[in-house]
């Protein structure tokens, strides 16, 4: 499969997931305040139960608890990734070296708060944030690489930056968490690091002009020890996500992502949403 169409795929899924929550939260604001400015398709779902004899209390609840469940778990999915941010952002300030974060910065052209450098010994390269993603680096890391390692890290993590990549990151794994039951976002969640990753990859290779510096840096961080997870937050890390098509990817950088298409889940994902939209 190629990039574009995983792509592609995303910004359908969340198109539908979007049209389903909408409709969700108008159902729930039809049922509270009994108004009905337009016919909904919770609605129709109540009427497809009764024309197949369920009885019209149990489709009522069904409905009510599927929609309930959802909401109930997108709260608590936000809530607990806002706790998440206060505490890494408590952990940045405290261990963030300002004048290491401003050098790098001026050093490599990024916008001001556009890098942030922590004291940490194991070596973190990563991009967090959501609206205004910035690039996290600890001092391990820049005593582990060479200088034009680091930059070709540097690079990857700047397109990381460029396409807000946490952002998408954390809508997918909400969606996938609180929409359990439309079966292809699980596998987006599984496949879109993957295009992603080899994505900011091919920029920091055009930017480098050769893969020998991203490659040795990848080659340096997989001999580490797992880092320990100091920042349970959105992000987009630099040596996390699918090892070994990464290195494939830089050894032939011509080379293209192949995944099939998920076609068992797709044709399940189609029949949920057909099912919700009343329309069989």
């Amino acid at each position: 499969m190629k990039e574009s169409r995983i792509k592609g795929l995303y910004l359908a899924s969340l198109a539908v997931s979007g049209a389903i929550l909408l409709q969700m939260l108008l159902y729930l604001l039809q049922h509270l305040f009994t108004w009905r400015p337009f016919f909904n398709i919770f609605d129709l779902c109540i009427i497809l139960f009764q024309k197949l004899h369920v009885p019209a209390p149990l489709a009522w609840y069904a409905i009510n608890v599927l929609i309930l469940h959802t909401f109930g778990l997108l709260i608590w999915l936000m809530a607990q990734h806002a706790r998440d941010t206060w505490k890494a952002k408590k952990i940045v300030k405290l261990s963030e070296v300002s004048a290491l974060s401003q050098q790098y910065q001026d050093q490599f052209g990024l916008r001001p708060n556009a890098l942030s450098m922590i004291s940490y010994q194991a070596p973190i390269a990563m991009t967090v944030g959501l609206w205004k993603p910035r690039i996290l680096l600890s001092t391990g890391l820049i005593d582990m690489l060479e200088p034009n390692e680091l930059k070709a890290v540097i690079e990857h993590e700047k397109c990381h930056v460029r396409y807000r990549d946490p952002l998408a990151g954390l809508l997918l794994a909400t969606l996938s968490k609180a929409m359990w039951y439309i079966p292809i976002f699980a596998w987006l969640v599984e496949k879109y690091p993957i295009m992603i990753e080899l994505r900011a990859d091919k920029y920091a290779i055009s930017q480098m002009k050769q893969s020998l510096d991203l490659g040795s840096a990848l080659l340096k961080l997989l001999r580490q020890a797992p880092t320990p997870q100091i920042i349970s937050l959105s992000h987009a890390s630099f040596a996390e996500t699918s090892m070994n098509v990464r290195i494939q990817h830089i050894l032939d950088p011509q080379m293209k992502l192949s995944l099939h298409w998920p076609l068992i889940r797709m044709a399940s994902s189609l029949l949920i949403v057909i099912v919700l939209n009343g329309l069989i």
